[in-house]
């Protein structure tokens, strides 16, 4: 059906790093840096696009070439074109970029800037589940949400040039499909990717996968737009064999990051997989979001996870105080959650050589306090030191959109229950605002997610700029988003380290000397992957570090690794990580190593990949 169409799909994560460019209302791309970021390497993810890869190899098997590009923000402009007119010929039809979190690259929108400019017949196309981070961006069209049939519709349109037969909302120049509302993918029993030989994959790589669509949950705080279903809404366990399986035998992978909104709902869904997986010819090794409630109330399931291998486990706790847990909809009674984790974290040590259990906190729930904060800190640091515990400010925004495309806003379902309705929930919103219907701006100064997307907007057209408002909020007990901050900033957003996190593993698996049993650090390595993990959570604040010092940007590789010199020591402290001596000398040398050695792998993988990649 579409064996005449050719198209490239660019994505990645980007970390540790903001926005480096919008595009303005006239489609001008407004720069917002003084100099791009270089090392641009370290502030990859290392884990592949989930939805760039989803997308193209459904769109194959209808027929079309379609091509993944991954680790977008590493690539330079030059590269990006030497890419394009290596691929370019009579069946190319689209480029598209796609988004998890964030995709502001200057060289990727400059690059799409060009290939707009010298091959205006190519339509650019931005897929996401969060659109608020595609809008800031000149596109032809905006598609959000599991994506396979609205892209397949938009693809075979595009094709026979009837664009008009596809349903979106028109806001001024942009045109969105809402995939969730007129072109649902979910539930979906055949989920697989299929990668090929010129994605580059290697045997220590964490693949993204799903197991489902949709949650059977409705916390108040979540803006997952797909809630509250009722019923079974996993794979189909043979399609997840195949794919296991598949990329076992043609890359050797073993590790999967699941993108499930919570793997563990279903027990008999659990035994499903496990089924199959026990006929594969390897152990997976897999990590994702699990109820914690579930695995504190439901012990039949213990054995099934370990089958599964099923235990790197993120646990989205939120509260240790149960009138918030609560609040939320999560009522399980605290006493009998943290009893059931502990009871299921020593079963786990004794029944499998591989445990790690990530437990993810809220400040600012209703009926919190920085009191009952301080409770939760304590019985993680008596209980889960050994583990992963990290807290950040609950983040309330208003919609994308308000005033005359307000109802737009109100069916891409993108806000939480609370973002809804604040009051509710015992929040007062300090910002000046007005609720008629979703919440509407007022005198608020920072009323545009970028200031630069207002630039050159005519009178009146305002509305047609998305904008994405954080809420500042005081909870029913008198919090405030301010003293919700000022707690993590005095007591520390990460609270337990006896592990590495879920989403950090992939950083160290392309290194050859790390095993999988080194994530849980209890082996003789400890101290070194403790070193190198900080040195990941300070890059997170190189850039400010080195603005106040008054440089835009790093100048050099070499001043990124002084940097992590630099702030190693600060860190020594607060991760109680005794730094190994080398000739006698502690830290000065050694650790620098230690540290720098995950970072210079990491930027050796990439641009080996990008060589690859142009090349093939």
């Amino acid at each position: 059906m579409l064996n005449d169409v050719h198209g490239i799909i660019v994505g990645g994560t980007q970390n540790f790093v903001g926005d480096e460019c919008v595009h303005d209302y006239n489609g001008n791309l407004i720069q917002l840096l003084e100099k791009p970021t270089i090392v641009r390497e370290l502030y990859v993810g290392m884990i592949r696009t989930h939805g760039a890869h989803k997308i193209a190899s459904f769109l194959r098997q209808h027929g079309a070439d379609v091509e993944v590009v991954d680790y977008a923000f590493s690539w330079e402009l030059e590269e990006l074109k030497d890419l394009w007119k290596s691929r370019y010929h009579s069946k190319t039809l689209f480029l598209c970029i796609s988004s998890i979190f964030r995709q502001s690259s200057i060289y990727l929108w400059q690059f799409v800037d060009w290939v707009r400019q010298n091959y205006p017949h190519i339509h650019i196309i931005g897929g996401t589940q969060s659109i608020d981070k595609i809008l800031p961006y000149n596109l032809d069209w905006y598609v959000y949400g599991y994506g396979e049939y609205g892209m397949l519709e938009l693809i075979k349109c595009l094709k026979d040039d009837t664009p008009s037969k596809i349903k979106h909302y028109k806001v001024g120049k942009r045109k969105i499909i809402n995939c969730q509302k007129h072109y649902p993918a979910f539930p979906k029993r055949e989920l697989s990717i299929s990668y090929q030989d010129r994605d580059f994959i290697k045997s220590w790589e964490t693949l993204p996968m799903e197991l489902s669509r949709g949650c059977i949950f409705e916390c108040a705080f979540c803006s997952y737009p797909i809630l509250g279903v009722r019923d079974d809404h996993s794979r189909d366990e043979n399609d997840l064999y195949k794919e296991m399986l598949e990329n076992y035998e043609r890359w050797g992978t073993e590790h999967y990051l699941l993108s499930d909104e919570t793997v563990n709902d279903y027990h008999e869904k659990l035994v499903r997989f496990a089924s199959v997986i026990k006929k594969l010819p390897f152990q997976p090794k897999l990590g994702g979001y699990a109820r914690g409630d579930l695995i504190a109330g439901r012990k039949k399931s213990w054995d099934t996870y370990i089958e599964m291998g099923f235990m790197n486990q993120f646990y989205g706790i939120e509260s240790l105080h149960h009138p918030a847990a609560k609040a939320i909809g999560k009522g399980m009674e605290v006493g009998k959650l943290k009893d059931g984790l502990l009871e299921f974290k020593e079963y786990a040590y004794k029944n499998n050589d591989f445990f790690a259990g990530y437990i993810s906190l809220i400040a600012g729930l209703p009926n919190e306090t920085t009191e009952t904060l301080d409770e939760g800190k304590k019985w993680i640091k008596e209980n889960w030191q050994d583990n992963y515990c990290a807290i950040g400010v609950l983040n309330l925004n208003m919609p994308v959109y308000q005033g005359k495309y307000r109802y737009i806003a109100d069916e891409l379902a993108n806000l939480s229950l609370i973002e809804v309705d604040p009051a509710k929930y015992g929040y007062k919103v300090m910002n000046e605002m007005d609720k008629k219907g979703l919440w509407q701006t007022d005198d608020i100064q920072e009323a545009y997610y970028n200031a630069a997307l207002h630039y050159n907007t005519p009178e009146g057209k305002t509305d047609e700029t998305p904008k994405r408002v954080p809420m500042s909020w005081v909870n029913n007990m008198g919090m405030s988003t301010q003293e919700a901050a000022n707690w993590i900033k005095n007591n520390g957003a990460v609270l337990a380290k006896g592990t590495i996190p879920t989403w950090a593993i992939s950083e160290f698996m392309h290194d050859p000397d790390i095993e999988w049993e080194d994530m849980m650090l209890k082996s003789s390595k400890q101290d070194s992957f403790k070193a190198a993990l900080i040195s990941i959570h300070g890059m997170d604040e190189l850039e400010v570090n080195i603005q106040r010092a008054g440089q835009d940007q790093l100048a050099s590789s070499e001043l990124a690794f002084r940097y992590v010199d630099d702030v190693l020591p600060q860190y020594e402290k607060l991760f109680g990580v005794s730094f190994p001596e080398v000739n006698g000398i502690q830290y000065t040398s050694a650790s620098r190593e230690i540290s720098q050695r995950p970072a210079k792998l990491k930027i050796k993988v990439i641009k080996k990949y990008r060589r690859d990649k142009i090349n093939a």
